[in-house]
């Protein structure tokens, strides 16, 4: 560990925890919070509870100081598994690469081991899938470019890394989205790096479907070859039939980013064995909740993207006369008209096929992305975790883009792939399964800005801060100052209400209360085009209270003409941290839109983005409410009586270690 990261390691000391600190200055930063909060080192401070009515409080347990230990290896296996979860054979490392003695490990990870000068092997496959998307009559076969180690020659044999995408006809897309430790590490380390078109695009045939049944079953037949299964079929640049098994341990993993790390996710969910390990970036779980959906709403932050209009921008290979059933049935299926959540959708849930997932799923995910909305990640992460398979989400503060800022993440996917493709016993199992980024003065979300970083000494491998190259930008880079807590898992949360009232002192005045009798409702808040709710601003906080997991705004509201939706955006402190959309038309079931009837009372729920975040002493909430889209001069009316905001309170949270970045 360098000398630039103070750690905690595990708590084993009982009775060490924060107190409430009502007299705490608003401008502490996190790490104060978690640090610093103790009484002294004897272990006999207690918790003080402010007789404040309905405060809000997050009492965490704080670990002893000491460095993070390295992980060890479970006591009941040796130090290689014998078989990966998926069933298959590990070979021994030590023979690997004939007339050598293996990888290098160190502490639970497969260093680089083989020469930086040999020259890497390249060569092209097609994968034969018994899909015909296109019609013509004949199989659809993906494109893959596959680069070895040079010592493959020699003999060795090697596991896979696949980078599948929708992008790699963009010659700018193969710039930026380089393999998450680079191709000449990976190389160095023993793998074979595979680059795969998905299902009609660039070099692969066929018609794109975006996220369904065929391009999940294209992918995992992609595995399926590259883990020497029998059925699976290759050719070469020839046309020539080939296999991997000459040089293929069998043991294949996935990455990537946006698309590129949704793919993943669809051929795990087929439970095709060999994928031992996946590590989907800003994935996509639910493609419902990205194309152009989210709650039953259009938001238009971004712009619409449309899932039919998307598979037409990218599907340059195929003649468009080969595709047209194709996309029409995209064109019917996408239901842009009522918005709701069809077959059609249903069958793009890959979170709903959770259940076949074999491959240890690491997942990383931006607080600020409001492209691949913070949702994706939490309902994966979350079900996976119940299903009490390896799972490990890596919630970091930065928006659309891969953590390559910090070495604690290069780290944890070095001991991910040492460990499911290598079969290394360096006890990832028993890891903490969740981490989260903390930036500077406990900033919740956003672009943090901030000095570009030029000392690259807290990576592995200088990927980041690299503009020239438009591989990253300084943005990637974790910013000094914040903090990185890793614990065992989501934390536990209870729902506390916070009402919308009016201030009993002014009629004008608009307070965000958790007590039910400060304040009162008044009359119903009319909302008319153009126009906000205004602010419903909390007192100052008077104890540190973290709230992790999705916000509601629920409400009973009135519509003119029955056509608007509603947003809401939640501020910490003027910041804008979350927000989120409802379509009163989905008030009983997103399956079914209902009639609104101009003027009736209907009780509806507004669904924010996840979030996970700590509001100090001194700091406000607010919530803004707005009629959103669909506007034809009508009004909205809420019913304030009948308005709560409900947060996902922490009521205790116990980090297993806290890492102050410098």
């Amino acid at each position: 560990m360098k000398k630039n990261v103070e750690a905690s390691s595990t708590a084993t000391s009982k009775g060490r925890r924060l107190t409430a600190r009502g007299r705490q200055v608003a401008g502490a930063t996190a790490a104060a919070l978690l640090l610093g909060a103790c009484g002294g080192g004897d272990g006999t401070s207690s918790v003080v509870y402010l007789p404040v009515a309905n405060a809000p409080q997050t009492i965490t347990q704080e670990p002893p100081p000491g460095p993070i230990p390295a992980p060890m290896p479970l006591p009941d296996v040796g130090p290689q598994f014998e078989n990966s979860p998926t069933g298959v054979p590990y070979p021994k490392l030590a023979g690997l690469y004939p007339g050598h003695d293996g990888p290098t490990v160190e502490n639970g990870m497969v260093l680089p081991w083989l020469s930086p000068n040999r020259e890497p092997l390249k060569f092209s496959v097609k994968v034969q899938t018994a899909l015909d998307t296109d019609n013509n009559g004949k199989p659809d076969r993906l494109a893959l470019r596959i680069v070895q180690p040079g010592e493959v020659a020699d003999g060795l044999k090697t596991p896979v890394i696949v980078r599948p995408s929708y992008y790699y006809g963009d010659p700018a897309y193969v710039g930026k989205r380089q393999p998450f430790l680079g191709e000449d590490q990976y190389l160095r380390m023993g793998y074979t790096v595979v680059y795969a078109d998905t299902i009609g695009t660039y070099q692969s045939e066929g018609c794109a479907s975006i996220m369904d049944s065929a391009e999940r079953q294209a992918m995992a037949d992609v595995v399926r070859w590259l883990a020497s299964d029998p059925s699976a079929q290759g050719f070469d640049a020839n046309g020539a039939a080939v296999t991997a098994a000459s040089w293929s341990t069998n043991h294949v993993a996935m990455e990537g980013i946006s698309y590129g790390g949704t793919l993943p996710i669809m051929a795990a969910a087929m439970g095709v064995t060999g994928l031992e390990a996946i590590v989907p970036v800003a994935g996509i779980s639910n493609a419902y909740d990205y194309f152009s959906r989210y709650n039953g709403v259009v938001p238009d932050e971004l712009g619409v993207i449309t899932l039919n209009g998307y598979a037409r921008i990218y599907n340059d290979q195929s003649p468009p006369a080969e595709c047209t059933a194709s996309f029409a049935k995209l064109d019917a299926g996408v239901d842009d008209e009522t918005l709701a959540y069809t077959d059609f959708w249903k069958e793009r849930n890959t979170l709903a096929l959770a259940g076949n997932i074999k491959a240890a799923t690491l997942i990383s995910h931006g607080q600020s992305d409001n492209n691949v909305k913070t949702k994706n990640a939490v309902q994966l992460y979350q079900t996976l975790h119940r299903m009490k398979k390896p799972v490990q989400l890596w919630f970091h503060a930065k928006d659309h883009d891969d953590p390559a800022w910090q070495k604690e993440w290069q780290k944890q996917i070095m001991l991910w792939y040492s460990r499911y493709l290598f079969g290394v016993n360096n006890g990832v199992e028993a890891q903490p399964t969740y981490v989260r980024e903390t930036p500077p003065g406990d900033k919740v979300a956003g672009d943090l800005g901030g000095e570009p970083r030029t000392d690259l000494s807290d990576t592995l491998t200088g990927h980041c801060n690299q503009p020239a190259s438009g591989a990253h930008n300084p943005r990637d880079c974790v910013t000094s100052g914040g903090i990185m807590v890793k614990e065992d898992a989501w934390p536990a949360t209870k729902t506390v209400s916070y009402y919308l009232h009016r201030n009993a002192a002014s009629d004008t005045g608009l307070l965000l209360t958790p007590d039910a009798g400060e304040g009162s409702a008044g009359e119903p808040l009319t909302l008319s085009y153009g126009a906000d709710s205004g602010s419903f601003v909390s007192r100052p906080l008077m104890n540190a209270t973290r709230f992790a997991g999705t916000i509601y705004v629920t409400t009973t509201v009135k519509l003119s003409n029955g056509v608007s939706n509603l947003k809401a955006k939640l501020f910490v402190d003027g910041q804008a941290v979350t927000w989120g959309w409802a379509n009163p038309r989905f008030h009983k079931s997103l399956e079914k839109p209902e009639t609104i009837a101009p003027d009736t009372a209907y009780k509806v729920s507004l669904e924010m983005m996840p979030r996970d975040f700590t509001v100090l002493p001194g700091r406000t909430i607010s919530v803004v409410i707005e009629g959103y889209d669909n506007w034809g001069g009508e009004t909205v009316s809420l019913d304030l009586a009948n308005t709560t905001l409900d947060m996902p309170l922490v009521p205790k949270a116990n980090p297993v270690a806290v890492m102050k970045l410098n």
